[in-house]
């Protein structure tokens, strides 16, 4: 009786493993005609002949909620076939994470990495963007002519020259954030009130900032306005009656100055940054040892000893991630220059980012392909600094084993 119980329990481990042929079947079949029906038959003018749409712009709503479901229908068929096989279920512990992560890969390699090769594509050709009526493809191979271009551009080596202002000013934040961090790391009556207070230019939109501090300096009716006519500006009466406003020295109009404009920029954009320094710092010393501090005191470290040699070094993963953080932020900075002076005065606040929207989709430039070198261009400046952060990650990996 033992060994046919035991032949028993064998023979279901032994069909638990095993290959559900009809559910494989059927998730195949329906995968194979969601994925052609999605890739070859649905589209808005499909639609328009089966709903009877006389325009073929008032069918894409349908065709997406149609290309939508059909999608989904791709993925869950596909879960359906692959968990349902035996080297699946036999090796489920190890491929299951995988299966996870596979929706996400699948949309990053789409919408990311696919995208980065279509720009170094398009920085060889001269294109305007668009297709014609029938869809094909309009642009026209040049070569290395829109990299030669950039060399002889001055706009580009402005645009430049305020990446690498952006990237030194914006670093700021990294000590400016630490230094509030440790003010606030302290356990007194309404400290919460302050966090908060600090908090809240991280929790806001950069839009929204950057309106914000466009009011803010505004020469006539802003902040900077109304603090410079305390000191230089008085209160008179014209020949008509009127009251009026005299200043001994005008107000300046700081995005309206090429010469300083990009600063007012970066100091509106290290706002809500120095902000998101402050946070990874007050996590951070969450974490710092009581023993090392009180070893440390026992020592006679206090003051700017302390905080060099006892709480600095254990801030080292907060320092590191604030610093990867504020570059790749500097080095991608777009809407506070879109929301603040659109690149102007006179393409004077233009970096990379912006400049490589402009000449490709904005004001009408259409230089789709000159837009695609600019972008490749910023691509291998982020491309080093990340490398450099991806070697330093592994670098720690390696030293944690």
């Amino acid at each position: 009786m033992a060994s046919a119980a035991t032949a028993s329990a064998g023979g279901l481990r032994a069909s638990r493993y095993e290959t559900e042929t009809v559910r494989v079947a059927v998730s195949g079949v329906v995968l194979v005609i969601a994925a052609w029906l999605l890739f070859f038959v649905v589209d808005p003018g499909v639609i328009q002949n089966w709903l009877g749409y006389g325009q073929r712009s008032d069918a894409r709503v349908p065709a997406f909620f149609a290309r939508f479901a059909l999608l989904l229908a791709v993925i869950v068929s596909g879960f359906t076939l692959v968990t349902s096989t035996a080297y699946y279920k036999r090796n489920r512990i190890r491929l299951a994470p995988w299966m996870f992560v596979s929706i996400g890969l699948i949309f990053f390699a789409v919408y990311v990495i696919l995208p980065i090769f279509q720009s170094f594509s398009y920085s060889f050709t001269r294109w305007d963007g668009l297709r014609d009526i029938n869809g094909v493809w309009t642009g026209e191979w040049v070569g290395l002519q829109n990299y030669r271009r950039l060399l002889d551009d001055p706009n580009f080596y402005t645009s430049l020259w305020n990446n690498l202002l952006w990237l030194v000013l914006y670093m700021l934040a990294v000590p400016v954030g630490l230094g509030i961090a440790l003010f606030l790391n302290q356990t007194v009556t309404g400290i919460r009130i302050y966090k908060s207070l600090f908090f809240f230019p991280f929790v806001i939109s950069q839009v929204v900032v950057g309106l914000i501090f466009t009011w803010a300096y505004n020469p006539e009716f802003g902040l900077v306005g109304e603090i410079w006519g305390w000191f230089f500006c008085e209160e008179t009466t014209n020949i008509m009656g009127n009251p009026t406003t005299v200043c001994s020295v005008d107000p300046p109009n700081i995005l309206g100055n090429p010469d300083v404009a990009t600063y007012g920029i970066i100091a509106a954009g290290l706002w809500p940054q120095i902000a998101y320094c402050m946070i990874l710092y007050l996590t951070g010393l969450n974490n710092v040892s009581p023993d090392q501090i009180e070893a440390g005191r026992l020592d006679g470290a206090k003051g700017w000893k302390m905080l060099r040699h006892v709480i600095l070094p254990q801030l080292a993963p907060a320092t590191f991630l604030a610093v990867v953080v504020t570059v790749i932020g500097a080095l991608r900075s777009f809407d506070m220059i879109a929301t603040m002076t659109q690149g102007g005065p006179f393409g004077s606040t233009n970096v990379l980012a912006y400049y490589m929207y402009d000449q490709a989709v904005g004001e009408g430039v259409g230089r789709y392909g000159y837009g695609s070198a600019i972008a490749v261009v910023l691509f291998a400046i982020m491309l080093v600094y990340i490398s450099y952060f991806l070697w330093r990650m592994w670098q720690d990996e390696r030293e944690a084993r």
